[in-house]
């Protein structure tokens, strides 16, 4: 029996991943005063990566607002629920850039002189 499209997605995540989902569901998450709409308030409705202007309503859209935890959580509700641990990003940046950077373990970018700019990539390790 194949899996619908939520299953997989679902089916992919870690087990850890799937506990902290239910975060996602809190009212002081999701509520009409959370902390995900109080992120988006606060950064005028604008990706902090790209400075696009943020679409509510389309989840599926490519500046659909998305609000991004800047050191991941991994279930910590301390800094799940910390509104200066947060910032406001369109899909596209959260889907392709902040993806890769978290994967990778290091910010991904470069100073004017080509350096890496995060003291955790590995060019810096030298």
């Amino acid at each position: 029996m194949a899996l619908t499209g939520k299953q997989q997605r679902l089916h992919r995540r870690s087990t850890e991943a799937q506990q902290y989902r239910r975060l996602y569901r809190d009212k002081r998450w999701c509520g009409p005063h959370g902390i995900r709409q109080q992120t988006l308030v606060r950064d005028l409705y604008t990706c902090q990566r790209c400075d696009s202007l943020l679409v509510t309503g389309d989840r599926h859209h490519p500046r659909a607002a998305v609000v991004n935890h800047i050191k991941p959580h991994k279930g910590d509700e301390s800094l799940f629920f910390d509104l200066e641990n947060t910032e406001a990003v369109c899909k596209s940046c959260h889907d392709t850039l902040i993806q890769k950077e978290e994967a990778r373990g290091y910010t991904i970018g470069s100073d004017i002189n080509g350096r890496p700019v995060d003291k955790n990539h590995p060019w810096n390790a030298r």
